[in-house]
């Protein structure tokens, strides 16, 4: 069997591409490095370190996003399932797309953090299904997703508060 016919590996590109896509995304401009987003107050749970390294933690959480989704797709579970997984994690990627524009864009901290909450709902639900399926390799690849949106929902609560 040729190996570059699987439907595996079929599957396992077309997630990485848009895990890919979703990155590229993430690139576009925006306005992080303005004077508004400098000025807000940040809360005390936010070192000035990490913020740098946000790229960073997204190019990773995208990543481990398509091979998530891979997993998903590869397995022996039925179409349904499947078409599940991909609605979840194309909503979830809307969703951070939303936010960051929300966010960056608009500068309006409650909205992005109803949206940030919304997001952590969706990814709780993806979490929960691959968990109930026993998609281990799926499930520790969601999980950071989820608990860095959990962290970000906080975080953008927080400065909404602090800078209200």
């Amino acid at each position: 069997m040729n190996a570059f016919r699987s439907p595996h590996l079929r599957t396992t590109l077309v997630c990485l591409a848009l895990a890919f896509g979703a990155l590229f995304l993430a690139q576009l401009p925006n306005d992080t490095r303005s004077d508004w987003f400098r000025s807000l107050v940040r809360p005390e749970v936010l070192p000035r370190n990490l913020e740098r390294r946000i790229g960073f933690i997204w190019t990773t959480i995208f990543l481990l996003a398509g091979v998530g989704t891979a997993a998903s797709l590869a397995s022996s579970h039925s179409a349904k399932w499947k078409q599940l997984q991909v609605g979840l994690i194309l909503g979830a990627l809307a969703l951070n797309m939303g936010y960051t524009f929300m966010f960056t864009q608009m500068k309006n901290l409650w909205l992005s953090t109803g949206i940030a909450a919304g997001l952590a709902i969706l990814l709780m639900v993806l979490v929960a299904t691959v968990a109930r399926r026993q998609m281990w390799l799926s499930l520790a690849c969601h999980l950071p997703h989820l608990l860095w949106v959990c962290f970000a929902t906080y975080v953008t609560a927080r400065m909404a508060q602090l800078n209200g």
